[in-house]
């Protein structure tokens, strides 16, 4: 993937998470694939770019952590093999987690998720259900 010059090259996993979103049909942003994930734009884009600029002039190689990239790839309908595939097996288990082992189920949260179709209290809910989870 192309970068500018000067900034790192996104890691797989933010490539990968990049071409499942530009591939959605329809379109899904930056900004609603943040709102969906519950987090920032900001974060969302530092996540995907792979890289962050605390200060002016200044640029960082950026890894997401294992919980939010598991929360992007459900919003993108990335799958733990290919969190797998991309090196990130942390993310992979907690994708795991955060889907259970229902394929059925799975698919209901996935199309939720993608389709901007849960609530705040359903989002909190899910939230909570990832940390409880993962500790």
């Amino acid at each position: 993937m192309a970068t500018q010059e000067g900034l790192p090259e996104p890691p797989p996993e933010a490539q990968l998470i990049t071409r499942l979103r530009e591939a959605m049909v329809p379109h899904l942003s930056m900004r609603e694939a943040a709102r969906r994930a519950g987090m920032s734009p900001a974060l969302w884009n530092q996540n995907e770019q792979g890289y962050r600029k605390p200060a002016p002039g200044v640029v960082l190689g950026w890894k997401a952590t294992d919980d939010k990239l598991a929360a992007m790839a459900l919003v993108v309908g990335a799958t733990p093999e290919q969190l797998r595939e991309a090196g990130r097996d942390d993310a992979a288990r907690a994708l795991e987690k955060l889907i259970g082992h229902a394929p059925g189920e799975m698919t209901q949260i996935i199309d939720a998720v993608q389709e901007g179709k849960l609530t705040d209290r359903q989002k909190k809910a899910l939230i909570e259900l990832i940390r409880r989870d993962m500790s």
